[in-house]
């Protein structure tokens, strides 16, 4: 189908004549490129003289006689304007009537399940870009095997078309009324020369010794044959059988293939080069196989190929029929004619073919692993996005008599035997009343009130006595002085208490370690779920100087000692 569309309104051109409205186009560019050749070297002439002028200065700047600088005609005329957009529009006319002149075609491929894919085809694309196509319609898997195939019903032929080939010019040949197909196959004798070259160059050896050679011998026998300065046919003699003209006859001749076509012996002749007769050469000619020929023209065997030119669609005296003796007599003779035909267009094709072979398995390899991919590694990508809780949280409620023994120190006063039934040290209601942090400053978990049944850690030797109980007492007292060799410990992480109430402020810095000994260590709790917190008490260095030597201060300093003496009378 030849798709030819006439460009819309060439310069308001009345003439509806092709070749006269070629002629004015042509005449029309070429006045065009004239005048605006004309233009551009008059617009040029006066640049030199531009340039070799020195720069203006004060003195010269008055003189008047230069002529304009060229940038004034830079800009374009209007007539140029006019000139450009017809010579664009000439243009773009003459590459629409090019391309309305490509052949295009929509054909019609038949598939192996009896179904078909329509494909548009133009005289520019050859078969090797027709299959890509296909492959990428059907999903196949691309091997060296799938070829396009021409079938002719009328004369029962069939043929695989090279991968080089120009599709729409075979098929431009077939009649209106043709009942010919393309069809779209795995055909193994396609490059089986290259498969296994050893049975079309060495055909005469034993058949077991070709099945038993080496992969390295077979690329050698490549490199020999088709990629040396000239293409080796494969040496083929045998006696075929010839279908006469306009008879159902057949006779028998030896035939030999040479690279320039196809030579027999004649009857009484030697086969000695200068008795030979050209049979047929390969020039205008293809080479097909034919099909269930032993019923319509009464062939020896059914294994027959015929050479014809593609424009004979019917039949003629020009059709050459051969028939051999067996499948592989007749594969032999058709792969060596393509040799013969094709040369080395036949071995890049090959090496194309499995370029695009290889290219897709490497896409399906890739394919098939990383469809399982993505449910594997879900759920290890999820997990280590949640960071594991703090140490100290898990550890509050079931494992506090473990959590001491291990963080504290040895020299670090763990709580008095006595002290087992006390509330939680640092927590809202009461005041931490454990011991100090260990140097790191994690505090250790405090005990939940009700664990009193578990055994406390085992007493220090150098722990601090404790101190005596007091009963009675409704208000929380200071914590306890910290040992003299260690610091303040830090502020206790926030735990919430089982009453829900907040978190208590850090606790008071704690007294001086010269009041250590006065001072026992309080071992009770309020009862009550109501937080008091301890006053800070004030820094005491020497209270007893500071109360003699007050000088000026003296009230403030004697209210305060007054406070703190009755501070410690309460408890």
């Amino acid at each position: 189908m030849i798709v030819i569309q006439p460009p819309e309104s060439l310069h308001e051109l009345e003439d509806n004549d092709l070749d006269a409205l070629m002629a004015d186009l042509v005449a029309d560019l070429n006045a065009t490129e004239e005048k605006l050749a004309a233009e551009i070297k008059g617009l040029k002439t006066p640049s030199p003289t531009t340039s070799d002028l020195p720069p203006p200065t004060p003195a010269s700047s008055a003189a008047s006689s230069l002529p304009p600088p060229p940038p004034q005609n830079a800009k374009p005329t209007k007539e140029e304007i006019e000139a450009q957009m017809k010579a664009d529009k000439i243009k773009l006319a003459l590459e629409k009537l090019k391309e309305a002149k490509v052949k295009k075609l929509v054909v019609k491929v038949l598939m192996n399940d009896g179904s078909s894919k329509t494909l548009m085809v133009d005289e520019r694309q050859n078969v090797r870009e027709v299959l890509d196509n296909l492959f990428e319609k059907t999903h196949c898997d691309c091997n060296v095997d799938w070829s396009l195939c021409e079938t002719n019903p009328e004369l029962q032929l069939d043929r695989t078309f090279e991968d080089h080939e120009n599709l729409v010019e075979p098929l431009s040949a077939w009649m209106r009324d043709s009942e010919n197909q393309v069809l779209f196959q795995e055909r193994g004798e396609k490059y089986e020369v290259f498969k296994n070259p050893q049975n079309f160059y060495l055909w005469k050896k034993d058949k077991r010794a070709l099945k038993d050679i080496k992969d390295k011998d077979k690329e050698i026998l490549i490199q020999e044959n088709f990629c040396g300065t000239s293409i080796i046919v494969p040496d083929l003699e045998g006696v075929l059988h010839l279908k006469e003209d306009g008879k159902k006859s057949w006779k028998q001749r030896l035939f030999q293939l040479r690279a320039s076509g196809i030579y027999y012996v004649p009857k009484g002749k030697t086969k000695s080069s200068r008795d030979l007769v050209c049979f047929l050469q390969f020039d205008n000619v293809n080479v097909y196989y034919g099909k269930d020929f032993k019923t319509k023209y009464k062939a020896p065997t059914d294994f027959c190929f015929v050479l014809k030119h593609p424009q004979i669609q019917k039949e003629s005296q020009y059709i050459k029929y051969l028939c051999c003796d067996d499948a592989r007599t007749m594969n032999l003779w058709v792969t060596g004619i393509r040799i013969a035909k094709y040369g080395v267009s036949l071995y890049e094709n090959y090496k194309t073919a499995e370029k695009k072979a290889a290219v897709n398995s490497v896409w399906m390899n890739r394919s098939t692993p990383s469809s399982s991919n993505p449910s594997t590694p879900s759920p290890t990508i999820k997990d280590p996005a949640f960071p594991p809780p703090p140490p100290s949280l898990p550890a509050k409620s079931s494992s506090r008599p473990v959590a001491p023994q291990h963080k504290l120190p040895a020299n670090f006063p763990p709580p008095p035997m006595a002290m087992d039934n006390l509330p939680p040290p640092p927590l809202p209601p009461p005041i931490d009343d454990s011991p100090e942090a260990p140097p790191d400053f994690l505090p250790p978990p405090p005990p939940a009130a009700g664990f009193g049944s578990l055994p406390p850690p085992p007493l220090s030797m150098n722990s601090l006595p404790p101190p005596p109980h007091f009963g009675g007492m409704d208000q929380s007292l200071p914590p306890p002085p910290p040992d003299p060799e260690f610091l303040p410990p830090p502020p206790p992480e926030p735990v919430f208490t089982g009453a829900g109430a907040p978190p208590p402020p850090p606790p008071p810095p704690p007294p001086p370690p010269a009041q250590a000994a006065a001072v026992p260590r309080a071992p009770v709790r309020p009862s009550g779920s109501v937080r008091k917190v301890p006053p800070a008490p004030p820094k005491r260095t020497t209270p007893s100087l500071q109360v003699g030597g007050g000088g000026g201060g003296g009230d403030f300093m004697s209210e305060l000692m007054v406070a703190m003496q009755k501070k410690r009378g309460d408890h």
